[in-house]
């Protein structure tokens, strides 16, 4: 009896750390999907648009896509344990396409290597892939509106 619960408790363990390296695998694959759009965006829009804001009350393009680096500096941190209050010094700096561009690329590489490191908390990057999601929703609009085609369309 003791041996059949034994059996059991290990058939039980190896089937949850399979389903969550499924879901792991799930969530870093809307990662994926979601950064690679709005990695292209931010390279298609020319620099001169990284200062267009549909109306005054909301970010620029370039506010947006230093929102997103701060923001993957944010969850991603979070995800691999450190403790990191949200701060936007991405955003509150230089928005500008030169000086944006490449803090939000050296934030994909941090993300990315949480999306792939097996001991990773899910919870922040599942809430990344949201949040992701979310502003690339804006991105499409602002870049409609500015007579550009979204990489996801």
């Amino acid at each position: 009896m003791k041996l059949l619960v034994l059996l059991c408790c290990l058939l039980l363990s190896a089937s949850s750390i399979s389903a969550q390296a499924e879901i792991a695998t799930d969530v870093r694959k809307g990662f994926e999907e979601v950064n690679d759009w709005v990695t292209k965006a931010a390279d298609m829009v020319p620099a001169d648009k990284y200062s267009y804001r549909p109306v005054d009350t909301v970010r620029t393009f370039g506010e947006l896509i230093a929102h997103l680096a701060d923001s993957y500096n944010y969850f991603c941190a979070h995800a691999a344990g450190n403790k990191v209050e949200w701060v936007t010094p991405i955003e509150k700096g230089k928005t500008d396409k030169a000086t944006v561009l490449p803090k939000f690329k050296e934030a994909v590489g941090k993300c990315t290597a949480a999306y792939g490191a097996s001991n990773a908390q899910l919870r922040p990057l599942f809430a990344n892939v949201g949040h992701t999601n979310l502003h690339y929703g804006n991105i499409i609009t602002y870049m409609r509106m500015m007579g550009l085609k979204p990489p996801s369309s």
